[in-house]
């Protein structure tokens, strides 16, 4: 056999994986997480057999779309914690590239991915990339000190599409980003927020098998 064939399979693997995850989250976000798999298969261009190939369960496909969004907002984080913009700036940016990915951001539906083993879990190392911007801000006076980032994360998940046609939705995920960021402000006559989440509670809220059981 041509040593081309194993290489062309494998790359025709990836490609079906890739596109059975693009198609979830379509699905995820126009239909739900109780959508029958054989409609996510459709949606991909591949028959039900191809999705049984890659993931064994409902539940291993579902694992897989979260930790891909996860991974997402994970780099988008750590993008913001490098960037040597001002931390509101750098704060800015992040809510905007978030917006703009929001299409892969279907995670808000489903709760974030199990634990990972042996790996660096990706909703604590958001927390920190996202607390070490503001605690320049803190540091610098332009953020206030009492902000968090749970604020943001949650922030976040409520930026992810809802029930509403695209450009509504583009128009008011907007208007919201920047009166979280303006609220982030500091200011001499700032109002002290009420007690917010705690990052364990954060965790536990966001991931899944932590809470309540999923929705499908």
């Amino acid at each position: 056999m041509s040593p081309a064939h194993p290489v062309r399979r494998r790359s025709d693997a990836v490609a079906n994986r890739a596109a059975l995850l693009d198609a979830a989250e379509r699905v995820l976000l126009r239909d739900g997480p109780a959508v029958p798999l054989d409609v996510v298969a459709r949606e991909a261009g591949v028959g039900i057999a191809t999705l049984y190939r890659n993931f064994a369960d409902r539940e291993e496909l579902y694992a897989a779309v979260t930790h891909r969004s996860y991974a997402l907002v994970a780099a988008l984080a750590q993008e913001a914690e490098d960037s040597a913009a001002a931390p509101l700036d750098a704060l800015a940016g992040f809510l905007d590239r978030l917006l703009a990915e929001c299409r892969h951001l279907a995670l808000p539906l489903l709760g974030g991915p199990l634990p990972e083993d042996g790996g660096d879990p990706l909703g604590p190392r958001i927390s920190r990339s996202l607390a070490a911007v503001l605690k320049r801000g803190v540091d610098d006076g332009s953020i206030r000190p009492d902000a968090t980032a749970a604020d943001l994360v949650v922030t976040g998940a409520m930026l992810a599409p809802a029930q509403l046609p695209p450009e509504a939705w583009g128009r008011a995920a907007r208007r919201i980003a920047a009166l979280v960021l303006d609220g982030l402000r500091a200011r001499s006559d700032t109002v002290r927020l009420p007690a917010g989440l705690t990052g364990t509670e954060l965790d536990r809220a966001m991931t899944r098998g932590g809470g309540e059981a999923p929705a499908y």
